[in-house]
């Protein structure tokens, strides 16, 4: 009796250890979706990036929408539509993006980072927000 006592004991405990692992897994990806969906960038840097040249007017709405919901769609517009803006406005971007895709994979947004950094020139209007954000995506 005494052994049926301490199995069925057992077995709740393991049934009580899988429910709340299960709440964590669910609690953290939510979490972490939020993170995603958060604003790519401050609003002082926003406004000052689109007023750079190289971006078709057509393309705003849908880049604004893209920028809002989150890095998968952000990076499905960059696929997309990135052949059709040019710098300066695409290097502008491109550290939206990257900035972005460091809250999900260091690696490839200090890769990304640095294919930007070696296509702006020292007289491009995006080089101070190039310099700005070099140490924290140094190699």
């Amino acid at each position: 009796m005494k052994a049926l006592i301490v199995i069925f004991i057992a077995l709740v405990a393991v049934f009580l250890f899988t429910q709340l692992t299960g709440f964590y897994r669910r609690t953290a990806r939510e979490t972490s979706s939020n993170y995603e969906s958060a604003p790519v960038a401050p609003v002082a840097a926003v406004s000052e990036g689109s007023s750079l040249p190289g971006l078709p007017p057509h393309l705003e709405a849908s880049l604004q929408q893209a920028q809002q919901a989150g890095l998968e769609e952000f990076a499905k517009w960059l696929r997309t539509y990135g052949r059709q803006v040019q710098d300066p406005r695409l290097a502008w971007i491109e550290l939206d993006y990257v900035v972005l895709l460091n809250l999900k994979d260091r690696k490839e947004a200090v890769a990304r980072f640095e294919q930007v950094r070696a296509r702006v020139g020292p007289g491009s209007p995006v080089a101070e927000r190039v310099r700005k954000l070099e140490p924290a995506y140094a190699p």
